[in-house]
Formats: structure tokens, sequence, C-alpha cells
């Protein structure tokens, strides 16, 4: 079903985010991955949300220096521990056990599908796997076009902004447009994926509605636990 309440733009402000919010590739970048024994195990390698945007669960690639070696393993959301900001992630995943984990599925030599049932299970996953109907990877969404809704590309996505275990915002690089910068606006997707056609994101707004809003700073974001 399409999502029919579209946020009025005017009414639109960044307080909560920079308060409440985190960004994707904020803990692409910097989060640490801790095992259940406080240890340093590895890091986050995507996020997996529903299309209204719930959060998931993670992919972390985990045990780079033990006898496995690299492993790629979905955690799901309401097993990962995160405190105030996004420096580090504490999983339930430790040397003993990553082996009780199955692998999602047996697909041979095709794809391996993550399903939305599966984001309920911690398991061993495919580095490449595939989001089923429902569902998709953060980096299905970031580096995708973004178009308004006049038609006009408005640059494309460069993060996404999570607020209380949901996408608020989707933040775009809008330099192709004129615009310098980042700017986030309300997350919308309509029909069955928040990606029309597989290779574009629908912002819901016209280009002047759209330019009203101010630059995204991600100096302020309180969960970067930076100065």
């Amino acid at each position: 079903m399409a999502q029919e309440n579209v946020q009025v733009i005017t009414d639109w402000s960044y307080d909560s985010l920079y308060a409440d919010g985190w960004s994707v590739e904020d803990m692409f970048d910097t989060t640490q991955i801790i095992g259940a024994s406080g240890e340093d195990i590895g890091d986050v390698e995507n996020v997996i949300f529903s299309n209204d945007g719930k959060v998931l669960g993670i992919i972390a690639q985990v045990g780079g220096f033990w006898d496995i070696g690299d492993t790629h393993v979905h955690v799901p959301w309401d097993e990962v521990d995160i405190g105030e900001t996004i420096q580090q992630a504490q999983v339930p995943v430790t040397e003993e056990n990553v082996d009780n984990y199955d692998v999602f599925g047996d697909y041979g030599d095709s794809e391996q599908v993550i399903t939305q049932a599966d984001t309920a299970t911690t398991g061993v996953v495919d580095d490449d796997l595939v989001a089923g109907p429902g569902i998709f990877k953060a980096t299905d969404l970031i580096g995708r076009y973004a178009y308004l809704s006049d038609g006009v590309r408005y640059g494309y996505v460069s993060d996404i902004i999570v607020e209380n275990g949901v996408i608020s915002a989707i933040v775009a690089d809008t330099a192709a447009y004129g615009r310098q910068g980042y700017y986030a606006y309300p997350y919308s997707y309509r029909g069955t994926t928040p990606m029309a056609n597989n290779s574009r994101y629908d912002v819901p707004y016209s280009g002047t509605e759209i330019d009203t809003i101010e630059n995204f700073d991600y100096e302020q974001l309180q969960s970067r636990g930076m100065e």
C-alpha cells in the first residue's frame, strides 16, 4: 500500500534529528561491533529496513582474528545494544557460538535472499545477499538518484537518518541540482519498495517546496559522540 500521509515540508525541522537521530553512513564508518564478551569483533556492513522504515537488523562482518576468518552475520535489531552514541554496538555473537548460527536457507549457487521472517533470527549470511519482498538493505537505497515530484533530478541519496528505530529522514547530496551541501527531508515510500523502478528514490515534494530546506549539519548530530 502506498504511503498516503506526506509531511508538510514547511513544518519540517532538523531539531529532533540532531538530538535523537543517527546516521547510517556514520555507523558504516565508525561503529565497532562488540561481542558478548566485550571484545571488538568487527564492523557494520549493512542495515536492514522494512519498506515503511523500521530497522529490522544489521549485517556485521565479524571474526577476522578468529579461526573461522571473516564471517557476515545478520543480527536482529532488538538484539543489538547501542548506547547514547553509535561508536559501539554489542551483539550476542562470540567465537564459541558463531558456528551455531545456520546460514539462511540453502540456495546452492543462486543468490541468497533474506526475507522479513529471517530478520527475526541471528544467522550467518552471504556478504552480497539480496533483500526479499517488503524489506531493503541500506545500500540498496544509498547511492540512488533522487527525483522531485515534478520529475527533476534532485541529486542522489547519500545517507539515511534513523530516529527511535525508524527512518526519519533521507539525506541527499544535491550538487547536481545546484545546491551545495547536504539536505535532509522526511522519508517516504510508494508501493512495495522505497525505490521506484529499482533505480531511483522519489521525493514527494516539488522544487519550490524542497528549496525551503536548510543545509543539514552533521556536526550537530549528538549520536556521533564527537565534540
